[in-house]
């Protein structure tokens, strides 16, 4: 249902404005609530969308005589407006000052109204948290007995007693110890702020008040008060005892809401103790003194304002040009806060108000820092208060206080003639308005004629500014009101080249539509197309390649956007310029093509490709011939190119740099991890395609309850020697063959093998059907390709001779395996050791790259086996969830990311399952990585040959 409401005058709290409103329909008259929405989480103005759904929903749930009821709720754009019941008595402490006397007995009467809406809340489990007299209002005061409203619950919770509920909120005088201690709250916070209300109804004293905020927190703190006795002389023991049994610092020890309504003070027992609160009275000389500080600390601000205002107009009246700035700063300063402060707060109630008591203000007075009220209001994106303050005489486009200052003479001849506003950077408000994004203020300024292309200090236009920022639809709106597309800033970039630097593609687009120069250039010759290849923006590149922008243009050093692709090494890029029919030899200001420059950085891929493009390879340089000007550069790039130099070699060479269909045949598949692991497992599972996976029979596991998961040492059932290959390497003494597999098994003394014993080590040998010493065979990897696997057993008695085969290969994958059987801090232990082994084949370089990072790191691919086994859950994709991958990644990329190649993720895997998901998932990220490899290596090869 839709509320038709008139508007009546407001009501200001720090987020939020109250306003009177009645319903058309049938006349009824509501408290209309407006809470500004926080527009994101970062900001600070305004109530976040949790804390107004939390709010709603309280009070939605209660309905009680003594506490406020909802009646509708709204939401618009910026605003959640809550129709509330209107309570216009007053506050209860302002009504109970007017009385001349006050008896305990009377004053009861509306303490027991308070505990029964706060016993009302309990029940539901709710916690007001902000409970002052401020919140304590009257229905209607012009009854015999007023009824009491409990209102503002935007701080109220519900409390769950099964989690601890912490914050640091409320009002320092009146918040609990809890609060002040960042402890867990509950309903008790509510008794102490009673027990503050009720000491400062009966004496006109805060128990705890100091001279500032902090020194009041921490008389809360230390619960430091007293019955003084020039406040509490006619105050009853009964009143004295229900105070001090809620001001505990425990909160256990305060009395409950029922307990307080059970009290001889709020429910006397006995005629004595009925009589003791007639004869008692409320020290209403001292609460009289303590309602008129209250009113005065609210209207002080008011007071000042006002005094500052009378002498500002007195002065003005008289003022000369020559009159000091400090002055009229000194003077304004106060109003200009509430201006600001309204506008920050998105407060148009309370602006209009403010702006409709200042009669004689100006609107265009700038701040200390020289912006103006309406800049300042563009920023913050509202609409409504543009229209206040234009209505009230702000110029849409207005100088800084100095420029104005400047222009006060001629003003006072030519009073007709439009003044133009910025701030101290020369920005009116489209500018600001730009810069942030208000699509709706851009929109506003242009429909009341705001001029699109003032510019400001650099001399940029807010077209500028949108296309800076990336703001495509204020771009929109801006190119929609006529501004011009080509104009250009003190460096005399146009908008076209600020949004293709910085890669804003839907912008240029919008640029271009509107029919922006392409070929435009800054002071220093540079296109958008030469910008957008300096910052790889290669979407910007392929627009402004398709609208056939010029591709040929040199900039001040004769550099073309292909040399500046070349000498930054990107391939994508001076593709895209070459398919975009680029020339390749244009020299440069220093007799530099772009292939000497893709030679003389090393970029060897470029090279190739400017070869296999029609690149002149005999171009010289300013400095030197082309074949030494590229032997003088280091790499295997200048060696390409020089070979291509060559006439007799040539066309051998351009056709061997040519891209082939067959790639390089096979590289390494290393495999290392502990015994029981499942490599082997793991690798016969690799090689099965879908066919062979249905007829593949499991690999039978031992028995747990079999003792032989420690086989016996391997001196008592070493294989057969192989005479024909026995010292095919030194310190082996058994190569055994077998079909299209090698076993090296290195030889060792008794002595070493009896520290690999079993009495020594748990895993000291492998099983009868384990790898022995390192396994080597030539495997094709279903969906992979072909590999060179090397399996390492995990038997402890091999891994002195590993060093020898392992080597230090950037070339080869290394699988480690680990056991999802074992404990997580063996799996830990597992993986270390064998990423420690890695990391000690790795050579010291000359050359760390950024970070300390090693330039070739070895390519590591931890797998987690065992998955079946463990039985761990499976997501909704069917893959195998392991609730330790991220710690475990986390640590060894900590341990390791500088050294080694680590995959991002951890594979999970049942190893006999070869047409699994997660086996699958395995094999593509071995295809993307063995693909990365053979690319990278027939680069160096082609290199290294010429």
């Amino acid at each position: 249902m839709v509320l038709t409401i008139r508007m009546f005058s407001p009501l200001s709290g720090q987020f939020a404005v109250v306003r009177k409103c009645r319903k058309k329909s049938t006349g009824l008259e509501y408290a209309a609530k407006f809470i500004k929405k926080r527009r994101s989480k970062s900001s600070r103005r305004g109530v976040s969308r949790e804390d107004i759904e939390r709010e709603v929903s309280i009070l939605k749930e209660i309905q009680h005589p003594n506490v406020i009821t909802l009646h509708d709720v709204f939401e618009n754009k910026n605003e959640v407006i809550l129709i509330l019941e209107l309570v216009a008595g007053g506050e209860l402490f302002d009504f109970l000052a007017e009385k001349e006397s006050l008896t305990e007995e009377e004053a009861t009467e509306f303490l027991k109204q308070i505990l029964n809406g706060v016993l009302y809340l309990h029940s539901k489990q709710i916690a007001h948290f902000d409970l002052k007299p401020e919140n304590i209002m009257l229905l209607n005061r012009t009854v015999p007995h007023p009824r009491i409203k409990l209102i503002d619950f935007g701080l109220a919770h519900k409390i769950d007693f099964g989690n601890d509920f912490k914050n640091i909120f409320g009002t320092p005088e009146f918040v609990a110890p809890e609060v002040v201690n960042y402890e867990p709250l509950g309903l008790e916070a509510d008794m102490w702020s009673i027990g503050v209300i009720t000491y400062i109804l009966l004496s006109g004293a805060s128990p705890f008040l100091g001279d500032n905020k902090q020194e009041t927190l921490a008389n809360v703190s230390a619960v430091s008060y007293e019955f003084d006795e020039e406040f509490f002389s006619h105050t009853s023991d009964l009143a004295k005892d229900f105070i001090a049994r809620l001001l505990l610092k425990d909160p256990k020890k305060r009395m409950t809401i029922e307990d307080s309504l059970q009290h001889p003070w709020i429910k006397p027992k006995d005629t004595q103790q009925a009589l003791s609160r007639k004869e008692s009275a409320v020290n209403m000389e001292k609460f009289k003194k303590f309602a008129a500080r209250k009113k005065w600390k609210q209207s002080v601000r008011l007071i000042s304002l006002c005094n500052r205002l009378s002498r500002s107009f007195l002065s003005r009246s008289n003022m000369s040009v020559a009159r000091s700035d400090d002055t009229l700063d000194e003077e304004d300063s106060f109003v200009m806060k509430a201006i600001i402060h309204a506008i920050n707060d998105d407060n148009v109630p309370g602006l209009q108000h403010l702006l409709g008591s200042l009669t004689s203000y100006d609107v265009n007075q700038p701040n200390k820092h020289g912006t103006p009220p309406l800049l300042i209001a563009a920023g913050c994106g509202n609409t409504q208060i543009l229209q206040v303050l234009i209505k009230k005489g702000a110029e849409i486009d207005a100088h800084d206080k100095e420029m104005r200052l400047k222009q006060v003479s001629s003003a006072q001849f030519l009073s007709s003639n439009p003044k133009s506003h910025h701030d101290c950077s020369g920005e009116t408000a489209l500018h600001v308005a730009a810069r942030y994004g208000n699509v709706d203020v851009v929109q506003y300024l242009c429909s009341i004629r705001a001029n699109p292309d003032m510019a400001d200090r650099d001399e940029e236009t807010p077209l500028h500014c949108a296309a800076w920022h990336g703001y495509s639809s204020v771009a929109r709106a801006l190119c929609a009101a006529g501004c011009d597309v080509n104009v250009k800033n003190r460096e005399g970039e146009s908008p076209l080249l600020t949004a293709a630097a910085r890669g804003f593609r839907d912008i240029v687009e919008c640029l271009m539509e509107r029919g922006t120069d392409l070929n435009s250039v800054d002071k220093g010759g540079h296109t958008a197309l030469h910008l957008a290849v300096r910052r790889c923006q290669l979407e910007v590149i392929r627009c402004l390649l398709s609208h056939r922008c010029h591709v040929e243009q040199q900039d001040r050093h004769g550099n073309t956007p292909l040399h500046i692709a070349c000498k930054d090494g990107n391939l994508p890029i001076v593709s895209s310029l070459c398919e975009a029919d680029a020339t390749l030899d244009i020299p440069n200001k220093s007799g530099r093509t772009p292939l000497h420059l893709a030679a003389h950085n090393g970029a060897l891929e470029i090279v190739r490709y400017l070869c296999v493009a029609g690149a002149n390879t005999d171009a010289v340089t300013n400095v030197n011939g082309a074949v030494s000007e590229l032997r003088a550069s280091d790499g295997d790039s200048a060696s390409v190119a020089s070979q291509c130099l060559q006439d007799t070699h040539r066309g051998t060479y351009i056709q061997q740099l040519r891209p082939t269909q067959s790639s390089q045949p096979r590289i390494k598949l290393k495999l290392l991890g502990h015994s029981g692991a499942g490599k082997s497992t793991l690798l016969e599972s690799l090689k099965c395609g879908i066919l062979r996976s249905f007829f593949r029979r499991r690999r039978p596991r031992l028995s747990s309850t079999n003792s032989s998961r420690s086989p016996p040492s391997p001196m008592s059932c070493r294989p057969a020697v192989s005479a024909s290959i026995s010292n095919l390497y030194p310190g082996c003494e058994n190569v055994s063959v077998r079909s299209r597999s090698m076993m090296f098994e290195p030889s060792l003394t008794k002595g070493v093998l009896e520290v690999f014993s079993p009495v020594h080590s748990a895993l000291s040998a492998a099983d009868e059907q384990a790898t022995k010493a390192v396994d080597i065979q030539t495997a094709s990897l279903s969906g992979v390709g072909d590999f060179s696997v090397w399996e390492f057993s995990g038997n402890p008695v091999f891994f002195c001779a590993y060093d020898y085969f392992a080597a230090n290969d950037n070339t080869a994958l290394h699988l480690v395996l680990f056991s999802l059987e074992e404990p997580y801090e063996t799996q830990l232990n597992h993986v270390t050791f064998w990423l420690n082994f890695l990391k000690s084949l790795t050579l010291p370089e000359d050359n760390i790259a950024f970070g300390g990072k090693m330039k070739n790191p070895l390519r590591v691919v931890l797998v987690a086996t065992h998955a079946d086994i463990v039985n761990l859950p499976r997501s909704y994709g069917g893959e195998f969830s392991y609730d330790k991958e991220r710690s475990l990644l986390k640590e060894v990329r900590n341990r390791f990311g500088n050294d080694l190649q680590i995959s991002e993720k951890l594979y999970v895997v049942d190893a006999g399952a070869s047409n699994s998901k997660d086996m699958k998932l395995l094999r593509n990220h071995l295809q993307e990585l063995r693909n990365s490899i053979i690319s990278v290596s027939l680069i160096v090869f082609l290199g290294a040959c010429f």
